[in-house]
């Protein structure tokens, strides 16, 4: 029997380290983008930095998991489905106040997470 390999298991704590380090690091590359235009209040740079921790433990977090059991990764696919999702949901938002176009290029790649993880899903109940 063939072991199924994730690739989400790899992709997606990769994008949420690299987004981290830069929230994390240089803070003041998204808080710019995300200043509202019509109004001088900036995103506080300490709360840029706490996302940036956010994603990083959330990629350690969903590498350790895979490393740990795969089978216990694809038990938690849902939950991860859901983490996206609700992260990708807040990406019209802040569009919608800001007008910054990464924002819904972050929506696209979120939304292509969770197919990723449904695809996955799907594939490794067709091998298990």
């Amino acid at each position: 029997m063939v072991k199924p390999y994730f690739i989400s298991a790899t992709l997606v704590p990769a994008f949420y380290f690299m987004v981290g380090v830069i929230f994390t690091f240089a803070p003041e590359i998204p808080s710019a983008d995300l200043k509202l235009p019509y109004e001088k209040i900036k995103i506080p740079l300490l709360f840029t930095q706490e996302i940036g921790i956010l994603f990083i433990i959330f990629s350690i977090l969903i590498r350790q998991i895979y490393n740990l059991s795969k089978k216990v990764y694809l038990l938690m696919n849902n939950t991860f489905k859901f983490v996206l999702l609700l992260s990708a949901l807040i990406c019209p938002y802040l569009y919608y106040s800001t007008k910054a176009p990464q924002l819904l290029i972050i929506f696209g790649i979120n939304f292509c997470f969770i197919v990723l993880l449904q695809y996955e899903k799907f594939r490794a109940k067709k091998l298990l």
